[in-house]
């Protein structure tokens, strides 16, 4: 099922060397309160983003009405800082859901090609339906996980007729207070580029457990790959 969501949208996390995603988004007034650290409100409303799946460099360059964050993203390590915000502590609580966040949005952007790569005890589950269409489900984990977690547990949703990834639920162990937490994030707008590859426009996360509570909807701006613009 992962394979054939891969070869559906163009393999994305082999195909391309470098991958530049703009967002924009919003995060509701409830998770804000309820995970300030990894939600960081104040300096994530939108953001410019570089992927480069060869090495497993992510860098974000977020901005909110707090001012900019950085984040730089490698193997084992992150780097975080505040612009222009000098007494504003990075603790060890904002490394690590920096880490996090990092993480799980490698996976939204490239889907199922992700997951095919890094993917570990995969099981089918029973099929569903989601907006009008028949979703196949796998369930796996990931070792390491999100973050800095050792492990985290997913599933997957993958359109049967379209071969998209639809919705993507699982664990975020990566940080102390989300540890035991479930989350869910569905994909809408799907979108064909020009060298045939496709991406999702729109993101909704909901958390799961231990609330079930909207947490943050947002979407694509702009995308290049290997210094070509897509979007």
């Amino acid at each position: 099922m992962l394979k054939r969501s891969t070869d559906a949208t163009g393999d994305l996390w082999k195909r391309y060397q470098e991958v530049e995603v703009s967002y924009d988004g919003d995060w509701t007034g409830l998770v804000k309160r309820l995970q300030p650290d990894l939600v960081d409100a104040e300096f994530r409303k939108s953001s410019r983003e570089i992927y480069e799946p060869r090495s497993r460099v992510v860098k974000q360059w977020h901005r909110g009405p707090g001012g900019t964050k950085t984040v730089i993203r490698t193997p084992g390590k992150v780097e975080v800082n505040y612009e222009d915000v000098g007494d504003k502590a990075v603790t060890e609580e904002i490394r690590d859901a920096s880490a996090l966040v990092a993480d799980a949005y490698t996976a939204f952007l490239f889907g199922a090609s992700f997951l095919l790569e890094e993917g570990q005890s995969l099981e089918l589950l029973k099929e569903e339906e989601l907006g009008g269409e028949v979703c196949d489900r796998v369930q796996g984990r990931l070792s390491p996980g999100f973050g800095f977690s050792e492990e985290d547990r997913f599933v997957v949703w993958i359109g049967r007729d379209s071969g998209w990834m639809r919705r993507l639920q699982f664990t975020i162990d990566g940080l102390a207070s989300t540890r035991g937490a479930d989350v869910e994030v569905s994909f809408f707008d799907h979108w064909q580029a020009k060298d045939g590859s496709i991406w999702p426009g729109r993101f909704v996360e909901w958390v799961e457990r231990p609330v079930h509570v909207k947490a943050h909807e947002w979407w694509m701006t702009a995308l290049e790959v290997d210094g070509k613009r897509l979007k």
